[in-house]
């Protein structure tokens, strides 16, 4: 991997105390399976270019901000993680759009850097066709 994203830069990113270590494990396996799957959506061009600090620096941001909006995300799914109450118009309890906010803002972020997606494989192909007939298609061959 190109870019390093570690523990303490998702604390920083969501202002968990570097001392508060209740989702230490979590927070690194979410990195050890997301960035990845990140990387390899990035053109490698853009990885390769190592010497470009900003777009380096862009870069990793993207990419922190995408697994720091998961990690709320998926936190919102713990027992209790999704409580709330409110009186008075004053509403106590987890912000619910932040993680989306974040993972949207690191999808921003990276798609002018992304691989242009392939196209989708029709399940239907023409095999072979002639200006005259019908076109064969490959679901009729089988």
């Amino acid at each position: 991997m190109a870019i390093t994203i570690t523990r303490a830069d998702v604390k920083r990113k969501l202002m968990i105390p570097s001392a508060d270590t209740t989702y230490d494990s979590h927070i690194d396996s979410l990195i050890s399976e997301t960035q990845p799957a990140l990387e390899y959506g990035i053109d490698p061009s853009y990885l390769a270019d190592t010497g470009n600090a900003g777009l380096q620096a862009n870069l990793k941001l993207g990419m922190l901000e995408m697994i720091s909006g998961e990690f709320l995300e998926q936190t919102l799914r713990e027992i209790g993680g999704a409580e709330e109450f409110a009186i008075a118009g004053l509403t106590v309890g987890e912000r619910k759009e932040r993680g989306i906010a974040l993972l949207q803002q690191g999808a921003e972020r990276l798609a002018p850097f992304m691989r242009s997606p392939m196209a989708p494989l029709s399940e239907e192909q023409i095999k072979s066709s002639t200006e005259d007939s019908e076109p064969a298609l490959a679901a009729e061959a089988w």
